[in-house]
């Protein structure tokens, strides 16, 4: 960000070796011993004399003209000479991301730890929100160099304190600098639970939305000019029930849809069904809605595909297993013709299972999962399938390398919320764990081989409530978002690394 200080005695010349540093030594040098130099060369810096009034300070404008003589532009020669015989080379994709956080919007509230995860090469942390409302549940999607984001925001409106919207940036440089927010419903309602997805010809969106109606409906909206402007919502479900949970996919044109239907009758009885919907025109046109399955209870449908397969997971619990055991596990259904038809579904899991998520990556699918608010599990479960969801192993836990402090809860697994992978590579996987009672973090492991770990990495790393994480990954980035309320609200935080080249399991 541009400034305006006042500069006198010296601290001008300092700056502009700095800036000259930057761009003389390499990018993958690291600077040894740089502090002690600076110390030696204060007192004779702070002799020099330079123009101070009202100068713009940028790297972009960094002139020599700036100096006053010949002695000054001396000092500052020697000193790049002198410090290049303190580096070594190495190149590090660390130090890169750490010189681009210049151009990252940085926290602006001390409370937040951004210290640079170097084992993961990832990034300080970026406060993509940035206000003093309530930003939560944000979704992540990425490709090439492109990175798109949305998420739910209050708005200030004291006509209408349960009045949320759905927001959307994007950034065009592998997370640099992101544009500004864009309302996408922009209406009195409570507008929730947005997902993101793309195609060739556009970027996708639904929510959940009660605006005008008595209901929660699935509301969808596109761009077809890389998110500069979108189209009006349209409702997709149109139905008296409440559609909620709503999860997208698409693959070429073809886009996939998947929500829950809940009815409430009565007696407080509930009847909920998983709901399909597809498009195979980049969502201008939708085929009717189909009833996947019926007396669903807690279901979190989830969606994904590759090429003409579609691939369906949700989890239903049952309160008493021994009356109903065939309608309680975690369950799965495919097809192979873009959704036209199905297979029977089947139950990957009996016990033991939370909210789940699907990563496909060409004919190898995996569904990991995690707990529940309402069932604590201690483990990140995950099933694996190498031929296109025909068949899967049994469930198994993700085994990470014991701490050599057996009290750290820094590289162990304890209660695993929220487990995310990337819809697209299921290598990296990050989720939110309990700290204390008032703190918990945001997580990542990279799966190797054999399905364990070296180590994982704490991203938020910060004394509040760190939760809802999102993953993505595209062109050997990784990005993650989540909402996080350390800074006193609900903000939505963000951070991106570089992916180690590891194949799944």
């Amino acid at each position: 960000m541009p400034r305006n200080p006042t500069i006198a005695n010296g601290s001008l010349c300092l700056i502009v070796i700095s800036h000259i540093l930057q761009y003389h030594i390499k990018k993958s040098f690291r600077i040894l011993c740089i502090s002690s130099i600076f110390e030696q060369c204060i007192l004779q810096i702070n002799r020099l004399k330079f123009y101070s009034n009202n100068m713009n300070i940028q790297k972009s404008n960094l002139l020599i003209p700036f100096l006053v003589n010949k002695y000054q532009l001396k000092l500052i020669l020697f000193f790049i000479i002198l410090s290049s015989l303190f580096c070594y080379y190495e190149i590090s994709a660390t130090d890169e991301i750490d010189e681009n956080k210049l151009s990252f919007n940085s926290i602006s509230k001390n409370s937040i730890d951004s210290t640079l995860i170097s084992d993961f090469n990832f990034s300080n942390v970026t406060n993509i929100s940035n206000n003093n409302l309530d930003s939560v549940y944000a979704q992540i999607s990425a490709i090439d160099n492109t990175v798109y984001l949305v998420w739910q925001e209050s708005v200030n409106d004291k006509l209408n304190k349960n009045n949320y919207d759905i927001y959307f940036k994007k950034s065009e440089n592998n997370g640099n600098t992101f544009s500004k927010s864009i309302n996408l419903s922009n209406n009195t309602g409570f507008s929730e639970h947005p997902q993101i997805a793309f195609t060739k010809n556009g970027i996708l969106i639904v929510w959940t939305d009660n605006t005008g109606s008595n209901n929660t409906e699935i509301m969808f909206s596109k761009s077809e000019d890389n998110g500069v402007t979108f189209s009006k919502a349209i409702n997709l479900s149109n139905n008296s029930k409440n559609s909620n949970n709503v999860e997208v996919s698409a693959f070429n044109e073809n886009v996939y849809l998947v929500w829950q239907d809940i009815e409430y009758h009565q007696n407080n009885d509930k009847n909920s069904s998983i709901m399909f919907k597809s498009s195979f025109d980049s969502g201008n046109t939708f085929n009717d809605s189909i009833e996947l399955a019926t007396n669903t209870n807690d279901a979190y449908p989830k969606v994904n595909s590759y090429q003409d397969y579609v691939y369906i997971v949700w989890n239903s619990e049952n309160n008493d297993l021994s009356k109903d055991i065939e309608n309680s596990g975690l369950f799965f259904i495919k097809s192979s013709d873009r959704g036209n038809t199905f297979e029977n579904s089947i139950i990957l899991a009996h016990y033991n299972f939370g909210e789940s998520q699907i990563s496909v990556s060409k004919d190898e699918v995996l569904i990991i999962w995690g707990g529940l608010h309402s069932k604590d599990i201690k483990d990140i479960y995950f099933v694996k399938s190498d031929d296109n969801g025909t068949s899967f192993t049994d469930p198994n836990t993700i085994q990470v390398t014991k701490p050599e402090n057996k009290n750290s809860s820094v590289n162990k697994i304890t209660h695993p919320t929220n487990v995310e992978v990337a819809n697209n590579d299921p290598s990296y996987i990050v989720w939110q764990d309990i700290i204390s009672k008032e703190n918990q973090d945001i997580f990542i492991v990279n799966i190797k081989n054999d399905a364990s770990t070296t180590k994982i990495a704490n991203l938020s790393n910060n004394t509040g409530i760190s939760e809802c994480p999102q993953i993505a990954v595209s062109n050997n980035h990784i990005y993650v978002v989540w909402e996080d309320i350390t800074l006193g609200n609900h903000e939505i935080l963000f951070t991106r690394g570089i992916a180690q080249q590891n194949k799944l399991m």
